[in-house]
């Protein structure tokens, strides 16, 4: 599977000048119920709105939910809940989140993606070395068919929780197969700006070295396309302007800056473009 990161006009033109990603706060997110699973209290002793004990870790713990979740919604349990909005008031001002989509492709060609996180194509997409240490750290989002329902045992009995276990969204969201990196925003830059929903904005750099493919939507402007320019001129990343296809549903590569496609893709993904050209 490859890793990609989407992005929207705005963030292309910063992240082709900068090489900087925005790490996003939960709150920041068009999902309103992110970090907000149901805590159900189960044990007589626990208290309902108790604070809890545990302290959140990032890419350090193994995850635990599984055997937390709840598959039976007892009435009893109905009743006494702790207040998860406290969790998620708690990491909206810690941590910062910055969303990859995975696709078994060649290239980038998921078009709900491209039309909702790329601006109808006018953006970019990064693709990302499996093997690099940025990857590595990432973590699955797990996507079910109702709101997820935790025995609050899991903050009470753990020292530690994972922050992947709280990464759950509908089935709804699945086209996505997102996974996700995470960093404390105290290790991120504040530019001092808000996006429109009042969230300051953060970024972190994005190693080069971390870099497979810059993709181009076939919608980008002359000035992105400029910019990508520059990048390779300066970095030799490889960078691929996408076109779309004169009769299928299909993107295909119109330019490489790179040099010969083997460049990018190994013998298996070139076998697999000559193909999909005839």
């Amino acid at each position: 599977m490859k890793s990609y990161k989407y992005l929207g006009k705005v963030s292309s033109e910063h992240f082709l000048k900068n090489l900087t990603i925005r790490f996003s706060q939960p709150g920041a997110f068009n999902d309103p119920f992110e970090l907000q699973p149901e805590f159900h209290v189960t044990d007589e002793y626990l208290s309902e709105g108790e604070e809890h004990p545990c302290t959140f870790v990032i890419h350090a713990h193994h995850s635990s939910y599984k055997k937390h979740l709840l598959n039976d919604h007892p009435k009893e349990t109905q009743l006494k809940k702790l207040d998860g909005k406290k969790i998620y008031l708690q990491l909206n001002e810690q941590i910062g989140i910055l969303c990859l989509t995975q696709e078994n492709t060649l290239m980038p060609a998921n078009f709900l993606m491209w039309a909702h996180y790329a601006e109808s194509h006018q953006g970019v997409v990064i693709e990302f070395k499996p093997e690099s240490g940025f990857i590595q750290q990432s973590s699955p989002v797990h996507y079910l068919p109702r709101r997820p329902i935790i025995d609050a045992r899991l903050l009470y009995e753990n020292k530690y929780v994972a922050i992947e276990d709280l990464y759950f969204k509908s089935d709804i969201w699945s086209y996505e197969n997102e996974i996700r990196i995470t960093k404390w925003l105290s290790e991120c830059r504040n530019l001092n700006i808000k996006d429109p929903l009042g969230n300051d904005i953060y970024v972190s750099d994005v190693p080069l070295e971390s870099i497979k493919c810059i993709y181009l939507g076939c919608n980008s402007s002359q000035k992105m396309k400029s910019a990508a320019f520059e990048l390779y001129n300066s970095s030799g990343v490889n960078v691929v302007f996408l076109k779309a296809h004169d009769e299928e549903y299909k993107l295909i590569p119109s330019t490489n800056l790179g040099g010969t496609w083997s460049d990018i893709y190994t013998t298996n993904e070139q076998l697999l473009f000559d193909r999909e050209k005839m």
